[in-house]
């Protein structure tokens, strides 16, 4: 029996958090060219599935990371990406992107 659209989406979502778990458990015991690859590995699973939100997020950490970014700030956009898994799928409106990074933006006290 095929999946059903919901349940295609809540595989991926489920997918999607724990990726982003355990690449935060990790996170004390990893290379950064292993966090990168994990962020990644996130970030086209969400893109290809449709979860825009955490695309954006797992694309600003990306760069967040190459310029050298703490591990503070990598744990805060996991903690953001788990959270916009939960967003509905699709194509995010620009006010949308704008709202999920404020909300790194806020977590992290900038």
């Amino acid at each position: 029996m095929m999946q059903t659209q919901t349940e295609h989406y809540q595989e991926i979502q489920s997918r999607i958090i724990g990726q982003v778990g355990a690449l935060a458990e990790a996170l004390p015991h990893c290379a950064l060219a292993q966090i990168v690859q994990g962020i990644d590995d996130i970030r086209c699973l969400a893109r290809d599935n449709g979860f825009a939100a955490v695309e954006t997020l797992a694309s600003h950490l990306e760069s967040a990371v190459a310029g050298g970014g703490y591990r503070a700030a990598i744990l805060t956009y996991l903690d953001a990406m788990s959270d916009a898994a939960g967003a509905p799928q699709g194509a995010l409106p620009a006010a949308m992107q704008e709202a999920w990074l404020a909300s790194v933006a806020v977590r992290l006290g900038h």
